[in-house]
């Protein structure tokens, strides 16, 4: 019995959030093309998300945008919980908490781009100004602050070529 009602609340919570929370979500995107899946609990600044077409982000993934785009091409897929940076702060501003210093310089707000036909892994970072060259895969768990070639495997905690 138990096992039956979970099934039903299951399937139910799914077609939820089908019919209802991923459309919702899609039309906070600034653009998408067809076949855009975006999973459960994908936050942060989507109106700064440009998708192309077969796109899907995991669930839990995290956009992170105040002025620069995430421009996504066709056919990325994104694991679970990847998360988006395009911005920093300025740290040149002494005599002044950070928490203070709203003022942002053109370089502390950079665009983030996935050329296309990529795979993003598990727990990626990507940082402002990086571009993901068409076909490179990220491993899972990278954190990556500089650009990755076309058609490369790029994976670690400091983001170097390892295939």
């Amino acid at each position: 019995m138990n096992k039956a009602i979970y099934i039903i609340m299951t399937m139910l919570s799914k077609g939820m959030y089908k019919l209802i929370e991923e459309p919702i979500k899609k039309c906070m995107l600034n653009e998408y093309g067809r076949n855009v899946h975006i999973g459960h609990n994908v936050t942060g600044n989507l109106e700064n998300v440009i998708c192309g077409n077969n796109v899907s982000l995991g669930g839990d993934n995290l956009f992170l945008s105040s002025n620069a785009k995430v421009r996504i091409g066709d056919n990325v897929m994104f694991g679970p919980r990847v998360t988006v940076i395009t911005g920093d702060h300025r740290i040149d501003v002494t005599g002044m908490p950070m928490i203070q210093v709203t003022e942002k310089l053109p370089e502390n707000d950079q665009d983030v781009v996935f050329e296309g036909d990529n795979w993003i892994g598990a727990n990626v970072t990507i940082l402002k100004g990086v571009t993901v060259g068409e076909g490179a895969v990220i491993a899972a768990g990278a954190v990556v602050s500089r650009n990755v070639e076309k058609y490369s495997v790029w994976g670690g905690d400091s983001s170097k070529k390892i295939a």
